[in-house]
């Protein structure tokens, strides 16, 4: 998506493209383009405000200066907003299962330690010593009469 400022607040307007990963802004300064591209997971928030039919568009970031589109449409700038805001979430998602480490299928450890067993591969008190330790890293004890 594309969206322009208007011509009333300058000459060269401003422009903000939305892409899947990033979002980029191009201005003109100096009788040349200057392009900033920027990913989601700087943006801190983004906010439309404006009453009627137009709207201006406030995308702030973290640690610089925030990013002003003025004089667009309020329904482009509310789409805009929408799909700034839903690649924020996407990128923090992503981010968010990065950081977290894979859960364990403890069940499903226990049931191959109970093969074990039954294989012979383990003892009895190898088995109990492997699947307390197991509990115990989970939060709960083996030894409260608990399956």
């Amino acid at each position: 998506m594309e969206l322009e400022e208007s011509y009333v607040f300058g000459m060269f307007p401003t422009r903000l493209l939305i892409f899947e990963d990033r979002i980029e802004v191009r201005n003109f300064e100096l009788f040349r383009e200057r392009n900033e591209s920027k990913a989601y997971d700087k943006v801190d928030r983004v906010v439309v405000s404006g009453e009627g039919w137009l709207a201006n568009l406030l995308i702030s970031e973290k640690g610089q200066r925030p990013i002003l589109i003025r004089g667009v449409n309020k329904d482009d700038a509310e789409r805009a907003g929408a799909l700034i805001e839903e690649g924020v979430a996407r990128s923090n998602d992503g981010r968010a299962q990065a950081n977290n480490p894979t859960t364990i299928d403890e069940e499903g450890l226990i049931r191959n330690l109970t093969e074990l067993r039954g294989a012979g591969v383990l003892s009895e008190e190898e088995f109990e010593t492997k699947r307390r330790g197991m509990l115990r890293g989970r939060g709960t004890d083996g030894s409260s009469g608990g399956p």
